[in-house]
């Protein structure tokens, strides 16, 4: 809400102002740059001819299937998924009260990486995010029910998701090689993540799940406000923070798991974007979770941009990018605040 004398209200403008101009920027980048450059030109006349707005020149059927056919569901994939880790990543360091609370170093990730292989194995892009749901959702509970059952102990919890996120990590390997290699995609997808395979299909499928459970993230930001008090304080405030906590967890893994389902493991994206984002927005957690749902996108399509031109023509898994730009610049951030402290 903005109220008067709200310090942060022009940041906030400006600043989410400046990250969707950066959103708009990078995909159309990612739009025209690749193994087949296209012209801006060409590009916004695929657009404007696929969308039925009509075009003065109509586009050649290569820049159709490059465009309209490869790149844009790719760049909407990304920009999904970095929307949804990012806010799942706002979210969980409320619930947590953990600036290093992250879905995949709670092992949700690597859980729902298991179930996706496993639906991949059995029946393609639709059976894969569902079996990240699935297992994604699991993972989230096990991690809860490992933390105790009545009582919320944020460290116990992100130490028991670090714990059974790396024993989940091999048995992602097991699962890959385990299974027919032409059907499951290799082990780096699963892992590093890539958007190499994204379609219109897969898209429609992920975008239920992404939207519902987004939505649904949006709707407990109040709730996630009162837990920044403290947990005792909350429950004197009506909030039931042991079933608070766990819905919570069930969401982010309905979200994550779809993620993985489709791209795999990304990491830092969770746990990087929120932190920026903080001091841009402000502590609450409706303006940092809309400023984390731009700033993730742009994140993810800026990073999987970087991992198709690298080292052309060979294209480099997404995570792997995220991981050499995020884990400098959470360094830098953690310690700018050891030195402010």
């Amino acid at each position: 809400m903005n109220r008067p004398g709200d310090p942060y209200r022009l940041r906030r403008r400006v600043g989410v102002g400046v990250v969707s101009v950066g959103l708009l920027v990078v995909a159309g980048a990612s739009l025209s740059m690749g193994a087949v450059d296209v012209e801006p030109g060409e590009v916004v006349s695929v657009l404007a001819h696929e969308l039925g707005l009509g075009s003065e020149t109509p586009p050649s059927d290569q820049a159709v299937a490059v465009v309209w056919g490869l790149r844009v569901p790719r760049v909407i994939m990304g920009a999904l998924v970095g929307s949804a880790l990012a806010i799942s990543g706002a979210a969980l360091q409320g619930l947590l009260r953990n600036d290093l609370a992250d879905p995949h170093l709670l092992g949700i990730g690597p859980g729902a990486a298991i179930g996706a292989a496993v639906g991949a194995a059995l029946g393609g892009v639709q059976a894969a995010i569902a079996g990240g749901v699935v297992t994604g959702v699991l993972t989230a509970f096990a991690v809860r029910r490992l933390a105790r059952a009545r009582t919320v102990d944020p460290n116990r919890l992100i130490l028991s998701g670090v714990a059974l996120g790396a024993t989940l990590s091999a048995w992602v390997g097991f699962v890959v090689f385990g299974s027919d290699r032409s059907v499951v995609p290799p082990i780096e997808f699963w892992l590093l993540g890539s958007f190499s395979g994204a379609t219109w299909r897969g898209v429609g499928t992920v975008s239920v799940f992404l939207i519902v459970g987004g939505a649904a993230l949006f709707g407990v930001t109040r709730t996630l406000d009162m837990l920044v008090l403290g947990h005792r304080e909350a429950s004197h405030l009506g909030v039931d923070v042991g079933l608070f906590t766990t819905i919570c967890l069930i969401v982010i893994g309905v979200v994550v798991g779809s993620t993985v389902g489709v791209a795999g493991v990304i990491v830092f994206v969770g746990l990087l974007i929120p932190q920026l984002m903080r001091p841009i927005t402000g502590p609450f957690h409706r303006h940092l979770m809309l400023g984390s749902l731009v700033a993730g996108a742009v994140f993810v399509v800026a990073s999987d941009l970087v991992a198709r031109l690298a080292i052309e023509p060979v294209e480099l898994p997404v995570g792997l990018v995220t991981s050499v730009l995020g884990g400098p610049m959470f360094l830098w951030i953690v310690s700018r605040r050891r030195r402010v402290v």
